[in-house]
């Protein structure tokens, strides 16, 4: 009977740890969309803003003209799409909404009245440096032709 002892002792503790609630492993959230991937990249959890700095710059047909723009600034926010910027009202809006162009979410769109709305904003991002490029078209009428050209412009986040 001794040697049974212990043989019982550990099936009984066997039987009573296996009666225990079997704990489930939450389940994982959900794998997020390339969308929404692309919204992080660009602007973030909580927004990015965007700086022209010292390291940065505002190319218009591969002319400098970054001392047009001084102090120039872009956050875009990814929650609800919008962007503020300073510093360049005669390119771009002081705010509005952007949307992003195609289904490879390598482009984005502004809205507004300013040269650099709805029009194709092609983006990389690299670290923190983002780099737009865009065409500014002759405006209808041939009115302000100042801004027509190419850009190039970039910037540092943070």
């Amino acid at each position: 009977m001794k040697k049974q002892f212990p043989l019982v002792l550990v099936l009984i503790l066997v039987a009573i740890t296996s009666c225990g609630e079997k704990k489930e492993d939450p389940p994982a959230p959900p794998e997020k969309t390339p969308a929404e991937l692309a919204i992080e990249k660009l602007a973030g959890t909580q927004g990015i803003s965007y700086v022209l700095g010292t390291s940065g710059y505002v190319k218009r047909n591969q002319v400098d003209e970054s001392a047009y723009y001084p102090g120039f600034t872009f956050r875009l926010q990814g929650t609800d799409k919008t962007y503020t910027t300073s510093g360049a009202s005669d390119l771009f809006e002081a705010s509005g909404s952007w949307e992003f162009v195609g289904a490879n979410y390598d482009k984005i769109r502004l809205n507004g009245s300013k040269p650099a709305s709805n029009v194709e904003i092609s983006y990389t991002k690299t670290g923190q440096e983002l780099v737009l490029t865009f065409a500014v078209p002759t405006p209808a009428g041939g009115k302000v032709t100042a801004l027509i050209g190419n850009y190039e412009v970039k910037l540092s986040g943070g």
